[in-house]
């Protein structure tokens, strides 16, 4: 049985946990809410300029209003006008969602490939970031496919050691093609 100063003991110390806790969970939403607008303009300067690199000569980008199916990893499409379009997709990779825009022309090829963020394995799937592995996509159109090595025509080589990488990129990129191709209304 504890004692009338134990009980009064144990009252205070969780008193004295809880203002802890309480202070430091507002300073931390006071530092969310100072951080979280410059975080925002910074990951749209990164897609900003990804969407410049797949789409070089492309003036201005203007947002496509679409439904995306249910399951596609195909998020926001943006109009490059006479470049093409530029696609944000974000397939689910090893160690989440891989975070990427495709360049896609008008005749549904494919002219670039950056990723814009990933958190994949270091040294293994994070590779899909090096431009040995991105410059693959260039030119392919839909029905991409992954082989191990020696790729031909449209198909492209895996990261040695990160296979599921390497075909959650080319999910992305084969739903991004033919998203653009069925807005279009071609099959």
């Amino acid at each position: 049985m504890l004692k009338s100063s134990d009980r009064t003991e144990i009252i205070k110390v969780g008193a004295i946990l809880f203002a802890i806790t309480a202070v430091a969970a507002l300073i931390l939403a006071v530092v969310n809410s100072c951080t979280a607008p410059v975080i925002a303009h910074n990951d749209k300067k990164t897609q900003e300029l990804a969407m410049k690199k797949v789409l070089p000569e492309a003036q201005s980008f203007d947002k496509v209003e679409f439904n995306p199916e249910e399951g596609s990893c195909v998020k926001e499409i943006y109009s490059a006008g006479d470049a093409g379009v530029a696609v944000k997709a974000a397939p689910k990779g090893y160690g989440g969602e891989i975070s990427m825009i495709v360049g896609i022309d008008n005749d549904f090829k494919v002219t670039g490939l950056e990723i814009v963020s990933q958190s994949e394995t270091a040294g293994l799937g994070a590779n899909c970031e090096n431009e040995d592995f991105r410059k693959q996509f260039a030119g392919k159109t839909s029905g991409i496919e992954v082989v191990k090595e020696n790729a031909k025509d449209n198909q492209i080589d895996a990261i040695s050691s990160a296979t599921i990488t390497s075909r959650a990129v080319t999910k992305g990129v084969n739903e991004a093609v033919d998203t653009v191709k069925q807005m279009r209304g071609v099959e």
